[in-house]
């Protein structure tokens, strides 16, 4: 099995693919804000080359939806269904902010909830948050657009002190967010390059026969006032 998962909804192009063991991993990060649409073609060829295979031994293929860059998203979603319907595989297609929340579900912690953050620029942030339990993240809020303001009361209208996690492209934005917040307690940060191979670890977790192979209903994460459509 070969499982490829692609994400440019954070500004790089990070591709990888892994075997259904996750022990075998070949990887391509791109700079920040390169040219999607040109370099996400050449990273696969890149990586596959790398891996030993062609992409018709691809079995699986994993995608971020978003919430993120707007071109971003549109560029590897459609390259992943292109790839889905041209190869006849299922595509499993995952929020960033979700992933971010699994990250700490992996971790072996003892939590029960999650608000999960990433920047979206102009002082605005993408939030989500989630329960767990049982071993199961639950989402209890969609993806939203939060000023900081609305981000303090959301967070403080919480019953049980939530775990932060803040999803960050380059350390200084994450260290730039835990002096706004202004918040005692935790800020977990995680890196957003590492999307791709949570997004692996889960789509394998979950069943990647509960992914699509025609995947019209796989839509992206884009926010505006009343969430993702």
């Amino acid at each position: 099995m070969a499982i490829l998962s692609i994400d440019s909804s954070n500004g790089y192009s990070n591709i990888l693919i892994t075997d259904d063991d996750l022990d075998k991993t070949c990887e391509s990060i791109s700079g920040f804000h390169e040219k999607h649409s040109v370099l996400i073609f050449k990273q696969i060829d890149e990586m596959t080359k790398k891996a030993g295979i062609k992409l018709n031994d691809l079995t699986e293929i994993t995608v971020i939806l978003g919430p993120g860059s707007y071109t971003g998203i549109r560029v590897s979603l459609t390259i992943a269904k292109t790839l889905s319907y041209c190869l006849g595989i299922n595509i499993v297609g995952v929020s960033g902010l979700f992933i971010c929340a699994y990250s700490l579900l992996k971790s072996g912690l003892d939590l029960k909830d999650i608000v999960t953050v990433k920047d979206a620029m102009r002082n605005d942030y993408y939030v989500s948050s989630y329960v767990l339990e049982k071993g199961c993240i639950i989402p209890s809020l969609k993806a939203s657009l939060f000023d900081l303001s609305e981000l303090k009361s959301f967070i403080d209208g919480i019953d049980n002190s939530p775990t932060i996690v803040y999803g960050y492209n380059r350390k200084d934005d994450y260290e730039r967010f835990t002096s706004r917040l202004e918040r005692g307690g935790t800020i977990t940060p995680f890196d957003l390059k590492k999307t791709t191979g949570f997004a692996s670890m889960y789509a394998m977790e979950s069943g990647i026969k509960n992914g699509s192979k025609y995947t019209e209903e796989i839509s992206p994460y884009y926010i505006y006032g009343d969430g993702p459509f």
